[in-house]
């Protein structure tokens, strides 16, 4: 298991930003509504410059939800294999890559603003899109390396089926998003993921 290095002051700095930024373009929603949240209203409340701003952010919107492009860190293909169990590991990218877009702030409030704004709505469902391309793309290279995976399958090519496991181990990550319990809690977790695996397979083997 990798330990995380501790981070410089230089990140310390731009994390404190990042937050602040983040909480100011939210608290500003709540207070003046979300047309009234201006880029250089929220740079103002926290001092900085709309150019910083959008060194942070790439929109309005971003801000308000704390939404960073999303990312996929190389320590978690390190023991990704092939070999076994391809969904649970795919569903458990999609769900770390999408996390990567929306780590921090608070999530009942990021809930509570996309259903009073469905605009936000709209651009945090873009977030996921952006979340699924990016493993697509690692899996198609995965799938190309490997000699097994990489002539494809019954005439589909490699691209082809990546896009099919994605959107395959994108069903348990859904149903999880979508139950009461994730309502409740600060985000869908390593057990309620497993737990709706273990679902997508008890259906998968009584259709088949």
């Amino acid at each position: 298991m990798s330990v995380s290095s501790p981070l410089s002051l230089r990140e310390r700095k731009k994390a404190e930003t990042w937050a602040a930024i983040h909480e100011a373009a939210a608290a500003l929603v709540l207070e003046r509504g979300l047309e009234q949240a201006t880029v250089e209203a929220i740079a103002e409340s926290v001092g900085v410059s709309p150019r910083t701003f959008f060194n942070y952010f790439s929109s309005k919107e971003d801000a308000v939800l704390g939404m960073r492009t999303p990312t996929l860190d190389p320590v978690l293909l390190e023991e990704f294999s092939l070999e076994h169990n391809v969904l649970e590991q795919v569903s458990g990218l999609l769900l770390a890559v999408a996390r990567s877009a929306y780590e921090g702030g608070d999530p009942a409030r990021r809930r509570a603003l996309m259903e009073q704004y469905p605009h936000l709505g709209q651009r945090r469902r873009e977030h996921t899109g952006e979340a699924e391309e990016l493993v697509r793309r690692t899996l198609a290279g995965l799938l190309a390396a490997d000699p097994d995976w990489s002539a494809g399958a019954e005439g589909f090519e490699v691209e082809e089926i990546a896009r099919m496991l994605v959107m395959l181990a994108g069903v348990p990550l859904r149903f999880a998003l979508a139950s009461p319990a994730y309502e409740s809690a600060a985000g869908v977790t390593a057990e309620t993921l497993d737990s709706s695996l273990t679902l997508f397979h008890h259906v998968q083997r009584k259709l088949s």
